[in-house]
């Protein structure tokens, strides 16, 4: 049997036959019936004998006895339903006749019920259907034409055809799904007429469907002589249900005291799953949409179901989603992170569908700053690796510093030009990152040019800072101001030599930012992503200065629910039976807001195998020679940047110790630590080409948690040596014992007895 055999509604036997067949047998019925209505308006004034009461009512009578005998037996071969089709005609006939003739004299509408009668029958044609015909396919048709669409779609044009004649043609048909009968369709009239007006019966009959699950609409833009059809047996009817939605608007939405008073609804259209709202606030006034007390009017439990965008004028677009529309995301491909002519790669999907696409460069502006918002398990790793994956891919130069000692981004490790672990190192990388700046900017200067063209003569460098919170935040002043110092630097002046910097935190307060608005302010003139964050005050300063007028934005869920949070808790599943959220962001590009979600990734054993297959296995790009050079003198770290297992602060001191015009000053520790351990002092600044920056050499409590405390410990047994200060901690640097001891003494907690012996300042 055909694929259209099985896709058809069966009747007892159906047959296959050619179209022209469907189209004599039609065309033989309907010239009966009208031979019939001849018969049934003249017979009954030529003789009204009782020979005709007998026969016409004889014939209704049997009729009526063998469909009730049929009906008693149901394995005939005809199922009820047919054996009543059958008997349609000859019931109507008898009945109209019998009419006719008990009806003295001759009467006008004797002709007018003949006529009607034919036209019903010829209009139904019961006999043809009952015969349980499909269309036969050509065996070009079986050879070459596709296996279910295809014939799925000329069945559903034959069956309207036999259900409504010649007059119309049903034409762009289109199934939702291929697993359900659902389709969309346009029904065409002939030139110069209308389509018909339907009823719901006989739009149902016409494809055997339930009642009320076919509907005719009109075509936006055409006349009459189109209509679209909708045939929804088995799934919602979106469409159905936004025709209640402008009532519901105008009462629930726009009217005084209600959730957006005024906000008219302009134009409404569906999509699969979608209902998409034109809203405009009155003239003179500025839009605004609150989102959760939308929510509220539309009965929405999750928040991420609909998304509001608005133009920050008086225009906006609600949309409305059955469910989540980014439940389910794929994996990134190739394609998808490699650059394009605009800069621009595709990190995830929109809630609409369409790609969701940032710049790793501007060819109008140059090199690009951003800040990525999240907390732990938004997401921010993914996203991260996905960018980085994709200036791999795309030749440019990836500087990463994973202040979390390399755990925050472990697949970058190897697969970047510079991968820096812990605070000290990133702090020697941006310092590196500062010389290459003032290195382009002054050939820049010599060479006449205010802008940055790509590969002209140098790569585009970003640089990515991941858990920098950690490092503007650091307990050490000096380093702190000094990092804070570097990054505002580069953010402000590394545009227009093509080196870009962002940032990765999981807040937003300006105490976790250096205590420099700067750094913030900056970070937001390039694309801001904000994830899933802890606090509603992170949320504002992100927004703050870059929200379009009118929008408002939810914190996006741990977790979505199919069905809702609330049918959820109801029904008490689990936390874990939801769906997580990671990778759902708020992407500012360009004054839009989008909502959207990166790719999907598996983390396994605690890294992104599938992410770390798209880096390519192709060595990073790196600086040009001249570029490497003047990295190289700043810090000395860069030339062995691959080798170096976890900068600490000895690092630091060797790095500035070996760069050119460097005069170490008092109480500078010698490279690898002081001579004899006896210095008691704390390090100050280096000079040298980075003179004017401050560090600070304090170590860092979050790597040595307890260090002071344990020193504070020791010392309540009496004076020590700071060599027995340090034989008695030997899971700490030495360097870092001298400075915890010269942090003791700044706080007034610890003091000298003689040259290298501490004690408690209160002994």
């Amino acid at each position: 049997m055909s694929t259209i055999d099985q896709a058809a509604p069966a009747a007892d036997a159906t047959r296959s036959v050619p179209g022209h067949a469907i189209y004599r047998r039609v065309l033989a019925e309907r010239t009966s019936y009208a031979l019939a209505a001849a018969g049934i308006a003249i017979g009954p004034q030529l003789d009204d004998s009782a020979w005709s009461y007998l026969a016409s009512g004889g014939i209704g009578l049997s009729t009526l006895a063998w469909l009730y005998a049929k009906t008693k037996d149901p394995d005939q071969g005809l199922d009820t339903l047919t054996r009543a089709q059958r008997a349609i005609p000859v019931l109507t006939a008898a009945g109209t006749y019998v009419a006719n003739l008990i009806t003295p004299g001759f009467n006008w509408w004797e002709i007018v019920d003949a006529a009607a009668w034919a036209g019903l029958m010829g209009w139904m044609t019961p006999l043809t259907r009952s015969a349980g015909l499909v269309l036969e396919l050509s065996e070009h048709q079986e050879q070459t034409g596709p296996a279910r669409d295809l014939t799925y779609t000329e069945f559903l044009a034959a069956k309207w055809s036999q259900a409504t004649g010649d007059g119309t043609r049903l034409v762009s048909i289109t199934p939702y799904r291929a697993d359900r009968p659902d389709f969309e369709a346009v029904v065409v009239a002939q030139a110069g007429k209308a389509v018909p007006a339907f009823t719901e019966v006989q739009l149902a009959a016409a494809f055997d469907f339930p009642v009320g699950t076919v509907k005719m609409r009109p075509v936006q833009g055409s006349g009459p002589g189109r209509m679209r059809l909708v045939a929804r047996p088995t799934s919602e009817d979106t469409e159905a249900a936004a025709e209640g939605i402008r009532g519901l608007w105008e009462t629930a939405v726009a009217a005084p005291g209600k959730a957006a008073p005024g906000v008219g609804l302009i134009e409404h259209r569906t999509e699969k799953d979608r209902i998409v709202l034109l809203v405009a606030s009155p003239p003179g006034k500025t839009i605004h949409l609150p989102h959760t007390a939308i929510c509220s009017a539309f009965g929405i439990d999750d928040p991420s179901r609909l998304v509001i965008e608005t133009d920050g004028i008086r225009m906006g677009v609600v949309s409305i989603y059955k469910s989540n529309p980014l439940m389910k995301v794929r994996k990134a491909t190739v394609e998808d992170l490699t650059m394009d002519s605009k800069g621009r790669i595709t990190i995830g999907v929109c809630h609409d569908g369409k790609p969701a696409r940032m710049r790793l460069w501007d060819p109008s502006l140059g090199a690009l700053r951003g800040i990525t918002a999240g907390v732990t398990g938004a997401g921010k790793s993914v996203l991260q690796n996905l960018i980085l994956a994709g200036e791999k891919r795309s030749g440019v130069v990836s500087w990463v510093g994973d202040v979390q000692g390399g755990m925050s981004l472990p697949e970058a490790e190897g697969r970047v030009d510079w991968f820096a672990k812990g605070p000290v190192e990133t702090l020697l990388m941006l310092t590196a990152a500062h010389a290459v700046m003032k290195y382009r900017e002054r050939i820049s200067n010599e060479m006449g040019r205010g802008d940055f063209a790509l590969g002209r003569p140098w790569p585009l460098i970003n640089i990515t800072l991941d858990e920098i919170n950690r490092l503007l935040a650091h307990p050490d002043e000096p380093m702190r101001k000094a990092t804070a110092y570097l990054i505002a630097d580069i953010q402000k002046t590394g545009r227009k030599v093509g080196i870009g910097i962002r940032l990765a935190v999981q807040s937003l307060h300006l105490k976790d930012l250096g205590d420099d608005d700067a750094i913030r302010q900056q970070g937001k003139v390039g694309a801001l992503f904000l994830m899933r964050t802890a606090s509603s005050s992170t949320k504002e300063m992100g927004l703050d200065g870059i929200a379009p007028a009118g929008f408002q934005m939810e914190n996006i869920p741990a977790r979505i629910y199919e069905n809702g949070q609330i049918e959820a808790l109801f029904s008490g599943q689990d936390d874990e039976d939801g769906e997580s959220t990671a990778g759902m962001a708020y992407m500012f590009l360009d004054g839009r807001a989008k909502f959207m979600r990166t790719f999907f990734a598996k983390k396994v054993d605690g890294v992104y195998p599938d992410l770390i297959a798209l880096y390519g296995d192709d060595p990073a790009t790196g600086l040009t020679d001249g570029e490497a050079q003047a990295a190289q003198a700043a810090t000395a770290l860069y030339g062995v940047r691959h080798t170096n297992p976890y900068a600490d602060f000895d690092t630091l001191a060797q790095a500035f110790a070996d760069a050119p015009d460097h005069t170490p000053t008092a109480g500078t520790p010698a490279p690898h630590g002081d001579s004899d351990g006896d210095s008691d002092e704390a390090p100050v600044p280096f000079a040298g080409p980075y003179a004017d920056i401050p560090f600070g050499l304090a170590n860092d409590p979050g790597e040595e948690p307890g260090l002071q405390d344990q020193i504070l410990d020791l010392l309540a047994d009496g004076p020590k040596h700071l060599k027995d200060l340090r034989a008695a901690l030997p899971g700490f640097q030495p360097s870092s014992i001298s400075n915890a001891c010269s942090q003791l003494k700044a706080k007034g907690l610890a003091k000298t007895l003689k040259r290298a012996v501490w004690q408690l300042a209160d002994n």
